[in-house]
């Protein structure tokens, strides 16, 4: 089986040589960025796949990898990937919002969603924001099973002091290989 992991947002996402940080939190002078968190989290994803045996296919790299919003699922399928999953942060203006939820493009990839949503949230113990149905996401055009994932909000400290812990980073990719793999390979 070969993934694709997609760190949400970056260089060139939505304007071609504009680096796109997605949302961010500043605390305490401390600029946390969407995009610097979900690529932490791609390429501790993209190790524990490879150490199962999986081959993965990541969108970007860095942050200096161009990666058009618009193109990333195809260039998924092009280069052979059964699978896609997009990593992303919530964002909003209230800092007690809170919770992490699962996007997911039709009723094939509905079970994925509840699947990483329920072991994601045995790890986290974030509010439960429930699986939503998006048909309208540029990532979630994959042809085969796709799933973005909202990790939890950046400006909520709870959330983002949980996200940040590198023990919750591993626990929490660990698991969402362990469905990925239980669901789509062996």
């Amino acid at each position: 089986m070969k993934i694709a992991i997609d760190p949400g947002h970056g260089m060139s996402n939505r304007q071609s040589g504009i680096y796109d940080p997605g949302a961010t939190h500043i605390e305490n002078g401390f600029r946390h960025e969407e995009a610097t968190i979900a690529l932490k989290y791609g390429l501790i994803l993209k190790d524990v796949f490879r150490a199962k045996g999986h081959e993965v296919f990541m969108t970007r790299d860095d942050a200096e990898d161009h990666a058009p919003v618009g193109m990333r699922a195809k260039n998924a399928k092009n280069a052979g990937c059964d699978v896609f999953i997009s990593i992303h942060l919530n964002d909003f203006d209230d800092d007690a919002a809170n919770g992490q939820e699962v996007l997911y493009r039709d009723s094939d990839d509905k079970l994925f969603a509840q699947n990483l949503q329920n072991a994601l949230l045995a790890i986290t113990g974030f509010k439960d924001r429930s699986i939503k149905k998006r048909e309208d996401l540029a990532v979630l055009k994959f042809q085969g099973p796709s799933a973005l994932i909202e990790l939890g909000f950046i400006a909520n400290d709870s959330n983002r002091e949980t996200l940040l812990n590198p023990q919750k980073r591993n626990a929490i990719c660990g698991a969402i290989a362990e469905v990925t793999v239980a669901q789509f390979g062996s």
